[in-house]
């Protein structure tokens, strides 16, 4: 964590001072070594800073202590049985108030390297984009337009696609965020001084109040608390999500279409090419499944929090435009449709009239971004204070789109094509990406609620005192309908009308969508259901082996086919990756959404219907994380096809959209990865092929993960003791409920949390070493082999088999032994040695499959960043072992005093810490 001497190795280059009397305001080892190695450079001043911290506000014996954890940690990773020992009987010493201070010095380590490891990303980001005029990245959307360039019907394909592309994060909140938002604000603070210190310009005197500010920010961070005290409201998580937008999204997506327009050939004196082609979702506030404290009235509220945060965006870039575009031009001269329309802003609105008269009178432009900074200020005002129609606001985003239009004209026409394609065209394209509402409001719940409420209604039952489940009333469920309604008039279309219904498992979930938004009409109209896009959510494993039927047997129904001629014969379908994979093993998940999407497609085909399928991807590979660029280029034909839509939520928000440069980077590879899988598509003779064997491979893995997991009656009390999963939901991560209990019942996040803390990662790969092992079993001559020319040919195979063996490396079975160890009851121990043994075969039978030796050759930086934090995780998980142990021993006594409550606090500060380290929740 904090060194004591100087190392060979850079991955632990974290020299820090190793007495009180060593601390000094310039920290040892900023050599030419670090110079070098600017990680190595960064994670050592850190560290170093963090170090003279630890001294100055909990004085040098904690220090010392945290460093000989430190040290006997590294020892025993190099295979010392000594110091891991030592590590132990270190750790059994320490009293709780020590053992909160030591996993406090760690998790502040974990965060500021985190914070380290991005800014060299943006680092190299940086340096890759100086090198790229010649010879652009592979993941660049250059690179990506170059491939097509020789093939006049790709090429012809592409802009096809272009013309309608669609790409389409969606934020959410699901409980998987584990820093409180002061604490993201604080490392927003910290981040911005590392990147000072990158400046060649600085003066010596810059450079020493840098540091220092950073030191006095470091000691700000060691004194807040790691913890929420009480679990956000759906209203704060909006909050939160919205820093985001402010300091990122929306400066970026002009430069994310640019890129996109210059890569086609565009020029900067020609209107662009590329449509606004991103779309933002939300779940924040509007996502009721399991979350009782998402109602109506929240999901209204949070709506109008965006939209006051994207106003004040429109706001002000209107008036820096009114500030730069300072061209004179006497009145007689003006363009004409220009002067008309000034001539009607001061009719309508004289006061600002005279206000800009007189301070532009010769400068046309300035006055008209004047009156359109005023008009969106009244526009705002209107939207978020819930007040009746304010005179001279806009009606609708597309009002303010003509006028741009209007002004563009104006510009090309005064020979100022420039302004016209660059500034005034990127305020155009970020009023057509985020209009007046930011991002749609989803509306999402469970299909068994949506029923209840049916059949309470068809019963004849009072509304106001139903519950349509527990805490769930029936009047809210109707009152979410006609939210919707509302939304829609004061945002338009664009601001809320998607349902997705959870856990759909027939045509009829769709259908009582319909039905209950008609009941919830004021009106009570047949046509109440035409604003609604209702979005079959199939999570199951049986959802998803029939998703292609249901949707057959919804596209066939008369009615609802009706309603979709209304909505531009449109469907979108979700499909859950979390669920499958905690029901049938992340191979056989993996295969049945492939398969799913297939049928899909073939049914909206048969339909002429046009197809979004909306993938909820979480952060960890469990969960459908990982790389998402292999990803998209491994789905089936037809499921991408211009529009990708995908979930983002938790704590990849924050590693996705903190910074610009890699939130740019991001949307990059989505985009290019898109257009690539729609221009070129997969090889369906190859599909062919591989279809038998996948489809053997995944019935072996579902067969080995079901019988650990499912078949075996003692496996719950085994999870829980092997895992801190019931002590996860006092974390107040979010406000949904983070658990239910029993395995089956068992949330996808938590499952996924649970076993990444034990550093097992059982969701990422179990099950694949027993489907390998038992094909080359039934085809002995070469059986591994062809998986492995599968592996080279099919992108699909090969994205599931990469995430595997990133899985495979971000688990520890050192520290899950430990973990392991928690677990004494009747065949626990045969249980852990399953999984082991099944980890064993994993990981050798999936090296021979791939070719590689060592993991991870392929993603170094991935690699080099799990072996500078693996030392200080084992520590950590040493002293989250030793926590469980004695809480738990504790509560078998009945004891519930303050010795409970201080290993209950470190207990939750460990999760904290191992989340931070990892990077990861679920």
């Amino acid at each position: 964590m904090v060194a004591g001497r100087r190392r060979s190795q850079p991955r632990v280059a974290v020299n820090v001072p190793a007495r009180h009397a060593a601390v000094r305001a310039e920290p040892r080892g900023i050599g030419s070594a670090g110079a070098r190695d600017p990680l190595a450079r960064e994670v050592r001043l850190l560290g170093a800073l963090l170090g003279q911290v630890i001294v100055e506000q909990a004085g040098s014996e904690l220090f010392e202590l945290v460093e000989r954890l430190r040290r006997s940690a590294i020892q025993g990773r190099r295979g010392s049985a000594p110091d891991r020992e030592a590590l132990r009987s270190e750790v059994a010493r320490i009293d709780p108030e020590q053992a909160e201070a030591v996993v406090r010095a760690f998790t502040t380590y974990f965060l500021l390297i985190n914070l380290a490891e991005e800014r060299h990303r943006v680092r190299v980001l940086a340096r890759r984009e100086r090198r790229s005029a010649s010879r652009p990245p592979p993941d660049s959307l250059a690179a990506h337009i170059r491939r097509f360039r020789g093939d006049p019907s790709r090429a012809a394909r592409l802009a096809e696609v272009v013309s309608r592309l669609r790409i389409s994060p969606v934020l959410t909140a699901h409980p998987t965020e584990a820093r409180r938002r002061t604490l993201l604000v604080a490392l927003r603070r910290l981040a911005r001084l590392v990147e000072r210190l990158d400046d060649p310009r600085l003066t010596p005197s810059e450079d020493r109040e840098i540091r220092q500010r950073l030191r006095e920010e470091i000691g700000l961070l060691w004194r807040t608390a790691a913890l929420r005290t009480v679990a956000p409201t759906p209203l704060d998580e909006v909050r939160t999500t919205l820093v985001y937008f402010d300091e990122t999204i929306y400066s970026l997506l002009p430069r994310l279409y640019r890129s996109l327009d210059l890569a086609l050939g565009g020029s900067p004196l020609e209107r662009p090419t590329v449509p606004a082609f991103v779309r933002l979702g939300s779940w924040v506030g509007g996502d009721r499944d399991g979350n009782p404290g998402v109602t109506a009235s929240t999901t209204e509220q949070a709506l109008r929090i965006q939209a006051d945060h994207v106003m004040h965006g429109h706001e002000a870039v209107a008036s820096r435009l009114m500030q730069t575009l300072s061209v004179t031009i006497p009145a007689e001269a003006t363009n004409r449709q220009l002067r008309q329309r000034l001539a009607r802003d001061a009719d309508e609105l004289p006061d600002t009239a005279r206000t800009l008269e007189r301070r532009f009178p010769d400068e046309p432009y300035r006055r008209r971004f004047g009156f359109i900074a005023e008009r969106l200020r009244r526009t705002r005002n209107g939207l978020t204070q819930s007040r009746g129609p304010v005179g001279g606001h806009y009606a609708d985003p597309a009002q303010l789109i003509a006028e741009l239009d209007e002004i563009q004209a104006a510009l090309v026409a005064d020979g100022l094509p420039r302004s016209a394609w660059g500034d005034v065209q990127d305020f155009r394209w970020q009023v057509e990406s985020f209009g007046f509402h930011l991002a749609e409001m989803e509306v999402r719940q469970h299909s068994a609620i949506h029923r209840a409420a049916l059949a309470a209604l068809e019963a004849g039952r009072d509304p106001r005192e139903v519950e349509a489940a527990p805490g769930v009333g029936l009047a809210e469920v109707l009152e979410s309908f006609r939210v919707i309604e509302r939304l829609r008039s004061s945002f338009g279309a664009g601001g809320a009308g998607r349902v997705i219904v959870s856990f759909t498992s027939s045509a009829a979930d769709a259908m009582d969508v319909l039905r209950l938004a008609r009941a919830a009409s004021s009106a009570g109209e047949a046509d109440a259901s035409d604003a609604i896009d209702v979005v079959p959510l199939f999570e199951s494993a049986d959802a998803l082996e029939n998703a292609g039927p249901i949707l057959d047997e919804l596209l066939s129904d008369p009615a609802y086919r009706k309603h979709l001629d209304v909505r531009g014969r449109y469907q979108e379908v979700m499909l859950g990756y979390s669920d499958s994979n905690k029901e049938s093993g992340f191979l056989a998940a993996n295969w049945q959404l492939h398969r799913a999407q297939a049928d899909l497609v073939a049914a909206a085909r048969r339909h002429d219907v046009e197809l979004t399928v909306f993938h909820g991807r979480g952060g960890a590979i469990g969960r459908g994380g990982g790389w998402p660029e292999r990803a998209i280029l491994g789905q089936p034909e037809g499921s991408v096809d211009g529009r990708l839509k995908l979930t983002e939520q938790g704590e990849v928000i924050a590693a996705r959209y903190a910074d610009p440069t890699i939130a740019r980077q991001h949307l990059e590879i989505l985009t290019g990865a898109t257009l690539r899988a729609s221009v070129e598509g997969p090889d369906p003779e190859l599909e062919a092929e591989a279809r038998p064997v996948i489809e053997e491979l995944a019935e072996a893995s579902r067969d080995a993960y079901r019988a650990l997991v499912f078949d075996d009656p003692g496996f719950g009390a085994f999870f829980a003791a092997v895992t801190p999963i019931d002590e996860l939901s006092e974390l107040r991560l979010g406000s949904r409920p983070a658990a239910r209990p029993g395995v089956g019942a068992l949330r996808a996040i938590p499952w996924v949390f649970a076993w990444s803390q034990a550093r097992v990662e059982l969701p990422g790969w179990y099950g694949l070493g027993s489907a390998l092992e038992r094909f080359e079993r039934r085809h002995p001559l070469r059986g591994l082999d062809r998986v492995a020319v599968l592996y080279r040919r099919w992108p699909f195979l090969a994205s599931v088999l990469d995430h595997a063996e990133l899985a495979l490396a971000r688990s520890d079975l050192e520290v899950a032994r430990r973990f392991a160890s928690l677990a004494t009851g009747p065949g626990d121990a045969g249980r852990w040695a399953t999984i082991e043994a099944e980890h064993e075969r994993t990981r050798l039978l999936l090296a021979r499959v791939l070719g590689r030796v060592g993991s991870l050759e392929t993603a170094p930086e991935i690699a080099r960043s799990l072996r500078l934090r693996s030392p200080y995780l084992e520590a950590l998980g040493e002293l989250e072992v030793a926590g469980l142990a004695g809480l738990r021993a504790a509560r078998a006594r009945g004891e519930n005093g303050p010795q409970a409550a201080a290993l209950q606090h470190l207990v939750r500060l460990a999760v904290s810490g191992v989340a931070a380290g990892l990077q990861s929740t679920g």
